[in-house]
């Protein structure tokens, strides 16, 4: 059981998966030459995140959360300083040429706030737009029964 690990310069590397989360993550952060106290998350290709920053000292198997024969990318986890937010930063470089999609994905997941207002807006326009159909075809309903 194994995964595959994007990063760097188009790098990939297997990594075990029956080993504990604690170990994975350790030798995931070795093995990316990144300092053992930076956090790190795994993206997979339907852009969810693995959320190994809050299960890296679990003892549980690194197969219990991520899918065996898998691609994903690593990310670093940084916060921001003023909101606190989480902020997701690829560790794959030049990923928007290599995996342009990946692009689209990292932005939703480094501002989720910014993504749900989006998404409530264009519900808003959407029920706005419904409402002055409607409102349309009842006064034009009106119009005509007034007319006979």
């Amino acid at each position: 059981m194994f995964v595959t690990i994007l990063f760097g310069d188009s790098r990939m590397e297997m990594f075990n998966l029956n080993c504990k989360l604690i170990n994975f993550t350790r030798h995931l952060k070795q093995t990316c030459s990144l300092d053992l106290n930076e956090c790190v998350d795994l993206m997979d290709s339907s852009g969810s995140v693995m959320n190994l920053e809050a299960r890296q000292h679990s003892v549980s198997l690194a197969s219990s959360i991520l899918a065996q024969r898998q691609y994903y990318v690593l990310l670093r986890v940084c916060r921001d300083d003023d909101t606190g937010a989480r902020k997701y930063v690829s560790l794959l470089n030049n990923y928007s040429q290599s995996h342009p999609e990946l692009t689209e994905l990292l932005r939703k997941l480094s501002n989720p706030q910014k993504e749900q207002d989006r998404q409530i807006r264009g519900r808003w326009k959407q029920r706005s737009l419904t409402a002055n159909q409607t409102r349309s075809k009842n006064g034009a309903a009106n119009n005509r029964s007034h007319k006979m």
